[in-house]
């Protein structure tokens, strides 16, 4: 039964809004070729830890793991493209740090540039990206991304490539199935409470309201997004909550909706009242002045 929620936790998107945003970009407008790489990169199973990693859900999904190391490369790239600037970069950390309430040393930067300076700034940005908070930034950030299932789904197929390409049988027979398909596994419930309550319990195909399934006896799937026939994996970022019939009707296909619970709806009264304000604002004599001084640039 899917009774419990999880803890409540602090969470502080800040500077996760901007990762998130950067992962979403790379997923929907960098060259396919590149997102290659970097999967092959971040994913490509070197050992057998990262081959189960793909295979089994982990509590740091897969997600996480592609958020951190993405988090890191900018960092290291922020510092390579400033170190003639290594004021800047103390100041960001600095930023970063306050934010979340992260005491830090001070550190006394010689203002002439000299020997000194830049051994002090060196030891001062080492000293304060150790303490920058990574895995509580990739964490938030993964709370932001988890709720969109189209770049879930756009991940995934970026895994699902890793694994048609470099997962066989003959290597890990405990996990393929066969050549570029992993095993089905058991899903634990905190995965299936997390989609669940992601997905506010409704199938994301036909709306269908399955929180009540445990008194109906109705059955809740929790579908790949990206089967495993085509390569999809076990994370947790890969299931999302169908009923029995919008799943057997998906099939082996790779797929999910647009359709999202909002928290409220707007009904027609709010339209009304909305639409009129509108009208009224472009009617004014400011909105008015505006368009006439576009018309006239143009």
């Amino acid at each position: 039964m899917l009774t419990k929620m999880s803890e409540y936790t602090t969470v502080k998107f800040s500077d996760s809004y901007g990762l998130a945003d950067s992962i979403w970009k790379i997923l929907f407008e960098t060259s396919q070729s590149d997102v290659d790489h970097m999967f092959e990169i971040y994913f490509y199973p070197c050992c057998e830890h990262r081959a189960y990693q793909l295979a089994k859900p982990n509590r740091w999904t897969l997600l996480h793991r592609f958020i951190h190391c993405y988090y890191w490369d900018s960092y290291e790239a922020f510092e390579h493209y400033r170190d003639d600037m290594r004021d800047l970069i103390i100041t960001e950390y600095e930023a970063v740090l306050n934010f979340y309430e992260i005491p830090y040393p001070r550190f006394d930067i010689p203002e002439e540039m000299s020997e000194d300076y830049d051994r002090k700034t060196a030891e001062a940005i080492c000293s304060l990206r150790s303490l920058l908070p990574s895995v509580r930034i990739v964490h938030d950030t993964f709370q932001l991304l988890f709720g969109d299932r189209a770049s879930l789904m756009k991940f995934n197929q970026g895994i699902a490539r890793v694994v048609r390409d470099h997962l066989k049988k003959q290597d890990y027979p405990e996990i393929v199935e066969s050549d570029g398909v992993l095993c089905r596994v058991y899903l634990p419930i905190w995965v299936k409470r997390a989609v669940f309550y992601r997905d506010k319990g409704r199938c994301v195909v036909c709306g269908k309201d399955l929180t009540g399934t445990i008194l109906t006896g109705e059955e809740v799937h929790y579908d790949h997004m990206v089967p495993l026939a085509e390569g999809g994996a076990n994370d947790p970022t890969n299931f999302q909550l169908m009923c029995r019939n919008c799943n057997l009707s998906k099939a082996q296909k790779t797929g999910t909706s647009d359709k999202y619970q909002t928290y409220w709806n707007l009904d027609d009264k709010s339209l009304i009242e909305a639409r009129r304000y509108f009208e009224g604002r472009v009617g004014s004599p400011v909105w008015l002045g505006c368009v006439q001084e576009n018309d006239e640039a143009a």
